[in-house]
């Protein structure tokens, strides 16, 4: 997979000449030789189609001036090119790239797999209602049955009308008038669909995503499908804490057992992490952190910012008052004002990740370094990578108890381990779980759907907004880069802004409108932490997995069959009211 025959040819050089290239996702890398060209012969190379190239041709290796270049070449997975290389001056050349042989449909097992994921939710929904069709007979005969018999009882005396009729035209005092407040549900089914789409997603992009690198996590910096899924999980368990806490109060418990409730499901959350390496044999190289860890650490701060920090137990809860038609002053302060405290936490939790980020010295790096080392910079910067934050980690917890194997050590061959789910991203970490504990307010404070829709709406964009400002679009080069593996505060406010547009239109489909049930999606959010960990234990075994992948529609097949089953297995566990919770 991923490769495609180069072919090397000079005309009217006597000399021979060499070619470099180097991937154009190694920002700031020097260039690495390909090939050496021979004259009057033909020199052919096998070349990595993942990655888009910038050509460079040298008279000899030593010699840094090119004498001709190509930037951003993007070769086809099995195409066949040649590449010409014409002798101008002594000093100056030309070279261009022809395609002589067709590559690969790399794009149709893509299109085709789409298909099968947009039928496979068409039959769930179809399933969905064919499944509650079996008991429509049974209510729609139980109502004719008592229309019936109410029709049968409209004979009554005419002495009864009479009485009936008197009783009526009696003038009613002191008759009150309630409006019909907005019922809240006992769960928000948007939030679980959302949940679900992200652990779908999750699960194909840990199966491999088909080979393809736009399924797979960047190399440093910037956004792809795989890079959002796990953080949305801590941006959904921020609405959640608001859910539950706010159940929790409703049923008189006190806080201290609330804490107590906190504290056992973060324990578990991190001990499942640590559980689920299965190939780990030596206690010595256990890796602390990573993904449960992750959200185990959000999760507790988070949690606790908001038990701590609420309002006090006999003050009057907004969301259960009968007025509907708040002003938009006393929604405000319903929603994000009366929060003040909370928010200022946050915002110094916040500060603290710019300042160790910007400010912490790291011996023989530059201070407030955020790249990944290697070769990165040209190799000045080598043992520095994620700077302040790869550095807080190797001290606190050592080198072996690191992920050694993070995405930037394939393209940049950078020598010290980085976990991307390390300390300092957990200040970030509770930022992002903090906003959806502000969608959460929004959700329960607001009495009218439109509110709670525009209120997220304005939210997505105000943190969007704030994203690309201080990543300048999203340029590598800016003040604070959009980076998965840093979980920069970029990175975490873009995040936040798509999780709350992507949850207001769940929130009309799935809870409003009701045009959408959320199958498959729906299945797996209900059982999210079971059906991780089961991936993750028995993911790779039969019948999950039983095919040795050579080719990307192998892979995608594959994979694809690796996700929907692990749906269907939510599916059964949904039908058959299999709740699991910690």
């Amino acid at each position: 997979m991923d490769e495609a025959y180069l072919i090397l040819h000079s005309t009217n050089y006597s000399n021979s000449i060499v070619l470099f290239g180097n991937k154009i996702v190694c920002e700031g890398c020097d260039f690495e030789k390909i090939a050496t060209i021979h004259p009057n012969r033909n020199t052919t190379v096998i070349i990595n189609t993942k990655y888009a190239y910038d050509l460079e041709l040298r008279s000899e290796p030593s010699n840094l001036s090119s004498l001709c270049q190509i930037t951003s070449y993007k070769f086809a997975e099995h195409g066949t090119y040649m590449f010409h290389v014409v002798e101008i001056t002594s000093d100056v050349g030309a070279c261009f790239i022809k395609q002589i042989g067709n590559p690969s449909n790399y794009w149709t097992p893509v299109i085709v797999g789409v298909i099968f994921v947009v039928l496979y939710i068409a039959l769930t929904q179809l399933w969905h209602h064919r499944y509650r069709s079996q008991y429509y007979n049974y209510f729609l005969s139980n109502i004719l049955h008592r229309q019936s018999k109410h029709i049968g009882q409209q004979t009554v005396n005419q002495s009864d009308e009479d009485t009936i009729r008197a009783t009526a035209e009696l003038p009613v005092t002191n008759s009150i008038h309630l409006p019909n407040p907005r019922k809240l549900p006992k769960r928000l089914r948007a939030l679980d669909t959302f949940r679900g789409f992200s652990l779908m997603v999750m699960i194909f992009v840990n199966y491999g995503g088909g080979g393809y690198s736009f399924f797979d996590h960047l190399i440093w910096n910037g956004l792809t499908l795989a890079d959002l899924v796990f953080p949305w999980f801590a941006w959904r368990m921020g609405v959640s804490i608001v859910l539950s806490q706010r159940s929790l109060r409703k049923k008189v418990v006190r806080k201290r057992s609330i804490l107590l409730i906190i504290c056992r499901r973060s324990i578990i959350l991190f001990v499942f992490g640590l559980s689920g390496q299965v190939d780990v044999t030596d206690l010595k190289t256990l890796r602390i952190l990573g993904v449960l860890a992750r959200l185990a650490s959000c999760y507790f701060f988070t949690a606790l910012i908001v038990l701590l920090l609420d309002k006090k137990d006999n003050e009057r809860d907004v969301s259960d008052s009968t007025d509907v038609k708040q002003t938009l002053r006393t929604e405000l302060f319903n929603c994000i004002f009366q929060f003040w405290t909370q928010w200022l936490l946050v915002i110094i939790i916040t500060t603290g990740w710019l300042l160790i980020t910007f400010l912490l010295h790291v011996p023989n790096c530059p201070t407030g370094y955020l790249g990944p080392g290697g070769k990165h910079s040209h190799g000045r910067y080598w043992n520095c990578t994620g700077g302040a934050a790869g550095y807080i980690d190797r001290v606190v917890l050592g080198n072996s108890h690191l992920y050694n194997d993070p995405t930037c050590k394939e393209i940049y061959h950078t020598k010290v381990p980085y976990d991307p789910e390390g300390i300092l991203g957990i200040l970030t970490g509770t930022l992002l779980c903090y906003l959806g504990v502000q969608a959460g307010h929004i959700f329960i404070h607001c009495t009218r759907t439109s509110r709670i829709c525009a209120y997220w709406i304005l939210s997505g964009i105000i943190c969007g907004s704030l994203g690309l400002i201080l990543s300048h679009g999203g340029h590598s080069n800016s003040w604070i880069p959009i980076n998965k593996n840093l979980w920069s505060l970029t990175f975490v406010l873009i995040l936040a802004s798509l999780a709350f547009f992507i949850v207001t239109i769940l929130y009309l489909l799935v809870d409003v409108y009701r045009w959408f049930t959320g199958a498959p999606f729906l299945w797996l959010g209900m059982n999210s932490i079971v059906i991780y960990i089961a991936h993750g234990r028995f993911g790779t075994s039969f019948p999950v997995q039983f095919l040795d992948n050579n080719t990307h529609v192998e892979e995608l097949a594959m994979h694809l069959y690796g996700s929907f089953f692990w749906s269907f297995v939510a599916g059964f566990m949904y039908y058959k009211k299999v709740f699991i919770a910690i």
